[in-house]
Parts: C-alpha cells; sequence; structure tokens
C-alpha cells in the first residue's frame, strides 16, 4: 500500500473531471439551444452552418428585393394607368371634333383640351419615380436609332482602338500577363445624369456607358462639340478601364485615379476652367486640400485641381531621373494589391515624397500662382490650346503638340472599316440596336452572383407615343388623331401587360425563395439545433456519473487511512 501516490483517487479524480465538463458543455447547450456554440463542438458542421446561414439570409434578401421590385412596377403600372385614361379621353375627344357638327371655334376649344391631356402624359411620362429613379422617360426610344448607330461606328472606327493605344503610348504597357477583359458598351439617354460616359463593373467584367443627351452631333470623327470631344470623354474612361483591369484601382485616391485619366488626353482646357472658377491656381491648390477622400465633391474645380496634382507628380518624378507618373502606374501594374504610398514609398526616384500624404504636402507647399508654370511644365495657350498637356504631347513630354483634336487623331479617315473587336486587351460586347429600347432595371433575385431578372420599361412620354402636336382643328386631321389614339392606346396596353407578366413571374419566385430559405433553414437547424430531449439525457447521465465520481473519490482518499492499522 502507498500514500505519496494515490492512484485510485487520481484516477477517479480524472473521471470526475471529464463528467465535469460533459455536464457544462450539456448546460451550455441546453440554456442557448444550440448544438454548435463554439467550433471545437464541430468544426465542420460550423463551417457548413455558417454558409447555409449565407445563403439563408440571402435567399430571404432576394424576396424583400422582388417585393421592391414589384411595388417598382406596381407604380410604374399606376402611372399607366392613367395614361391609359387619358389618351382615351383624347380618343373620345378625336371622335367628337371628326364630326362635322362643330364649328372652327368648337374644334380650337376641344384642341385646348387634348393639349393639357398631352402635357398630363408628358408630365407623368417625366415625374413617375421609384425610390428617385425615374421609370417611363429614359427608355432609349427617345433617342434618335442613327445617333446610336452613328456612335457605334466611330467606337468601331476609331475610338476604341486609338483610346487603348493612347494609353500605352502615355504609360507603357501595363498589362502583363493580365487576360483579356469583358468591356460592354451601352447607350442611354438621360439629360439630368451630368456625365458624358462612364466605365463601370469589376477588373474582369466592365461596362462603358455613353450618354446621349451630351453626345451631340454624333456625325462627326470627335463627335460631341470643342473642345471636350467625345472621343477624348472615351480615352478618359478607357484610361480607368485599363486601371481598373491592372492595378487595385479600389485602393487608390480618387484624385489620382481622375488626374491620370485627364493626363491622358490633356487637361488643360479643365485647368483653365477651375483657375477661372477659383481665382488662381493658388485657389487650384487650395482646393485640392490634402487629397483626401473628403476633399473630392466630383466638380469639375476638382478634375482641374487632380489634373495640376498629376502634372506636378510626373513633373518631380521626371526631375528626380524617372519617367514620370508612368512609374507609379508601372509599379501599381506589377505589385498586385499594392497601393499609392507603396509605390511612391518603393521606388528610389519617387524619395522626394515617400507617400501620399506627403506627395499632398509637398504640392500645397511647391505649387502656387509665381512657381506652377517651371514645377508643372503647364503652359497654358491663349483661346484654343495648341497642346492640351496630352502625357505623350510637346509640354508634357517634349513630342509633337497636341491640341483637342489631335489627341485622338482618327488617322484611319472617314473610309475606315468597322471593327467589331477593334481592341487587344478587351473583349468587345455590342449592344443590339434592333431590340426593343427601353431601360432595364437588374433585380437580384437570388442569393448568389448573377442571379438577376431584368425589367424594363419604356419612355411613356407622348413624343414616345407619337402624341406630340396631336391635331383635331379640321375634320381631316381629327379623323387621324383619332388613328394615333389607337396606336397610342395599344402601346401603353402592351406596355402594362409587359409589366403584369414581371409581376406574376415576381410573385411566383417570391413563393419559391420563401420554400428554398424554409427549407435550408430546416436543414441548417438539424446541424446548429441541439436535439432538447437527447442533450437532456447525456446531462442526467453526466450528472449521475459526477455524483457517483464524487461519492468515489471519497472513499479512495479513505483507503490511505488504512496504512495506520498497519503501524498499531
Amino acid at each position: 500500500m502507498r500514500i505519496n501516490h494515490n492512484i485510485a483517487a487520481l484516477n477517479t479524480y480524472q473521471k470526475l473531471n471529464q463528467n465535469n465538463g460533459l455536464a457544462s458543455k450539456a448546460l451550455e447547450k441546453l440554456s442557448s439551444g444550440q448544438s454548435i456554440n463554439r467550433a471545437g463542438d464541430n468544426a465542420a458542421g460550423l463551417a457548413i452552418s455558417e454558409k447555409m446561414r449565407g445563403q439563408i439570409r440571402g435567399l430571404d434578401q432576394a424576396g424583400a428585393n422582388a417585393k421592391d421590385a414589384i411595388s417598382l412596377i406596381q407604380t410604374a403600372e399606376g402611372a399607366l394607368g392613367e395614361t391609359h385614361s387619358l389618351v382615351q379621353r383624347m380618343r373620345e375627344l378625336s371622335v367628337q371634333a371628326a364630326n362635322d357638327t362643330n364649328t372652327t371655334d368648337d374644334r380650337g376649344e376641344i384642341q385646348k383640351e387634348i393639349d393639357q391631356l398631352v402635357a398630363e402624359v408628358d408630365r407623368i411620362g417625366n415625374n413617375t419615380e421609384f425610390n428617385t429613379k425615374k421609370l417611363l422617360n429614359q427608355g432609349n426610344a427617345s433617342v434618335n436609332a442613327a445617333d446610336q448607330q452613328n456612335l457605334m461606328s466611330s467606337l468601331k472606327k476609331w475610338w476604341l482602338d486609338e483610346a487603348e493605344n493612347l494609353v500605352s503610348a502615355s504609360y507603357g504597357d501595363l498589362w502583363g500577363a493580365t487576360p483579356k477583359v469583358d468591356l460592354t458598351v451601352e447607350f442611354f439617354n438621360d439629360a439630368s445624369d451630368q456625365t458624358a460616359a462612364s466605365v463601370g463593373g469589376t477588373a474582369t467584367d466592365m461596362t462603358l456607358r455613353i450618354n446621349l443627351a451630351y453626345a451631340q452631333p454624333t456625325d462627326t470623327q470627335d463627335g460631341g462639340t470643342a473642345p471636350q470631344y467625345v472621343d477624348r470623354v472615351i480615352a478618359h474612361e478607357m484610361t480607368h478601364a485599363v486601371m481598373m483591369a491592372t492595378t487595385n484601382m479600389s485602393a487608390l485616391p480618387t484624385w489620382f485615379i481622375e488626374g491620370v485619366a485627364e493626363f491622358t488626353h490633356g487637361g488643360d482646357e479643365r485647368l483653365e476652367s477651375a483657375m477661372a472658377s477659383l481665382g488662381s491656381i493658388t485657389g487650384v491648390v487650395a482646393n485640392f486640400g490634402t487629397g483626401v477622400a473628403s476633399d473630392w465633391d466630383g466638380s469639375s474645380d476638382d478634375y482641374g485641381s487632380a489634373y495640376l496634382a498629376v502634372r506636378y507628380m510626373d513633373r518631380q518624378i521626371k526631375g528626380a531621373g524617372g519617367a514620370g507618373v508612368q512609374d507609379v502606374l508601372q509599379y501599381l501594374a506589377t505589385h498586385a494589391g499594392s497601393t499609392l504610398d507603396d509605390a511612391l514609398g518603393s521606388v528610389n526616384t519617387f524619395a522626394i515624397f515617400l507617400d501620399a500624404a506627403q506627395f499632398a504636402t509637398h504640392f500645397s507647399l511647391a505649387v502656387n500662382d509665381a512657381s506652377y508654370g517651371g514645377l508643372t511644365n503647364i503652359l497654358l495657350d491663349a483661346g484654343a490650346e495648341t497642346d492640351t498637356g496630352a502625357a505623350i504631347g510637346l509640354d508634357a513630354n517634349g513630342g509633337a503638340a497636341k491640341n483637342a483634336e489631335d489627341i485622338m487623331p482618327e488617322s484611319a479617315g472617314p473610309g475606315a472599316p468597322e471593327m467589331d473587336q477593334p481592341m487587344s486587351h478587351f473583349n468587345i460586347i455590342w449592344p443590339d440596336l434592333s431590340a426593343s429600347a427601353a431601360q432595364s432595371f437588374s433585380i437580384q433575385v437570388g442569393a448568389n452572383t448573377g442571379q438577376t431578372m431584368d425589367i424594363q420599361t419604356s419612355d411613356m412620354r407622348a413624343s414616345a407615343l407619337g402624341l406630340s402636336g396631336l391635331k383635331v382643328d379640321s375634320r381631316t386631321a381629327a379623323d387621324a388623331a383619332i388613328s394615333t389614339c389607337d396606336t397610342a392606346i395599344g402601346q401603353v396596353s402592351a406596355e402594362r401587360s409587359r409589366l403584369g407578366a414581371y409581376q406574376n413571374r415576381l410573385e411566383h419566385s417570391i413563393k419559391n425563395l420563401e420554400t428554398a430559405s424554409e427549407n435550408l433553414t430546416s436543414s441548417e437547424s438539424r446541424i446548429r439545433d441541439v436535439d432538447m430531449a437527447k442533450e437532456m439525457m447525456q446531462f442526467t447521465k453526466t450528472n449521475i456519473l459526477s455524483q457517483a465520481a464524487q461519492s468515489m473519490l471519497a472513499q479512495a482518499n479513505q483507503q490511505p487511512q488504512n496504512i495506520l492499522k498497519l503501524l498499531a
């Protein structure tokens, strides 16, 4: 018999601790109602459960999205109900005016009511909104098809490939092994949207949207009007597209992104505008602030400040022996995920400003009315700019002078062939101009990427319905007006029918989403939720074993006392 090591007591104590631990876990599960309270309870089950939870929440939100879409449809359809009533009244008045019992004065009075009804159709079309989104006045039906065709032809002939080549000539080949990127071209017409064009999307799937409201006339090689021709806008946006594909653009400051894009085609005119607005170069620099996000509001003055800042950076890097802003972009393109701070801090020629904040300080202190020309090499010409300040031009790089027309030369001329794939690094997806002209809303009706449904609403204003200028001032005109109203009624009916079909489809989608969410919740419950009866059994068992172990530990602790009998 031994007293220094009470093996029986140690063994019993171990079992007691194990039982207490099991009882504690059982209590935790019973009190929370979950079988998995930490990853250690069921590592694989936790991962599967969390994935299911993501799907469940996504399905629930998709259902809410579909209900919002139904509300949008009901808003549009309700407005079209009134349009229907208005056109029906116009038809009634046209039938009345077609009767030769009416005098000229009578028809004049009828015409007054028709004019007001037409104006109300326009008001409904222009003002019907859902969450500030216009529903009945943004279809491409309000845009001349020839304008769309003209711009697409210009993109195929000259603008896209020349823009891509201009970016490469300005900043070198940034692509490396980056694969081709999908670029979808879209046209829209919205005078309230001040952007002439924009690029959005992801690094591998982008959309170039061109606003035809600001691309007139469309039948010239440069497009639009001087000096900010559409071809220069395309060069600006394609700079964004290349940066989006080759750099970590989301981590770059907006002023740098926009300043580089302005530098591609030259921004001297923008700078002159900012100087006029802000009073001086010093005012333009002050508008730049510290370069943080809160200093940017997207005004034309901000673009001028950004352009000046990039020109300053380009000039200073060249003065330190580098290749200018090209060095920054090359670093960003060859170092995945890098930021502007990384680029400025990691290349020796940039030692004059080691990060973006230090650059902003240098810029604000160095550039003023007296010094900016020497520090930036910006030479502003009186009147039209003989050189716009483009990255490959005379002022910035000692090349040939590039004015507003030369920077995108359209050198192949009017006879240039149209190419469906004019670009080396982009796969162009062109719009189908023969398709029904309508505005499209993409509704996320699933829990995962790409699970969307498109809803289209057409232009339902008077001009799109053929009602503008509707006349009933003679029997012949009134007779023609009846036919015009019949056509308009058919258009409105077709649009309401399409919206109703969308609503029916969405209602079925909601039911399907609710069923999927319910079934997935049931599956997740089997993994995550505790079986209370089973866990209560386990708790009862471990509780009894713990009590038994406590009793046995007491017995084991009594055994060494038997040694005293041997020593008596």
